[in-house]
């Protein structure tokens, strides 16, 4: 479990941590991200929990980052690593052993602005076992989370897709 730096949180009665989530936590949070539907895979969950100060109160979580396994199927990753002419199972294969999707980063409304996002990023980055993590983001004009985190945006020919983003980790 990592602690969130308090420094920046101190107006908060209590204490921010992430640590190791369960796809039954997604729940808390589903509703408040863009897309209705629940990732279709799970790799790995991180979870930031807020812990108030005071005896008996439960932690209530609070943000979550989902990692997924890749889809063989996908054009901006096609175009940035020139997969474009490998066989739909050369691609899988090569997606499978190369990288994870990033596929959700949620922070509940009333703890949006602390910086969170970031945290959760790093911390889901850093329970991905290959060697690169990508992410496709709708937001990603309004919110430059991914950029912030190190990720490398790649820009869609049409501007009504969505931004890619990919990250060399090992």
């Amino acid at each position: 479990m990592t602690m969130i730096p308090q420094n920046a949180l101190d107006f908060l009665p209590g204490r921010i941590t992430l640590g190791p989530g369960k796809t039954a936590e997604y729940a808390a949070l589903e509703r408040f991200h863009y897309l209705a539907k629940r990732p279709a895979t799970w790799a790995a969950i991180v979870v930031a929990r807020y812990l108030p100060d005071g005896a008996g109160q439960p932690a209530r979580v609070i943000g979550i980052a989902v990692l997924s396994y890749p889809s063989a199927v996908h054009r901006a990753r096609h175009r940035t690593f020139g997969l474009g002419a490998m066989s739909y199972g050369q691609r899988l294969r090569w997606a499978n052993a190369n990288l994870r999707t990033i596929s959700r980063v949620v922070v509940h409304p009333q703890f949006r602005s602390l910086g969170l996002t970031r945290p959760l990023i790093e911390a889901i980055c850093a329970r991905c076992t290959t060697p690169l993590i990508e992410s496709t983001a709708r937001m990603g004009r309004a919110h430059p989370m991914f950029e912030r985190a190190g990720f490398t945006r790649v820009d869609p020919p049409d501007d009504d897709e969505p931004l890619y983003y990919w990250r060399r980790l090992h």
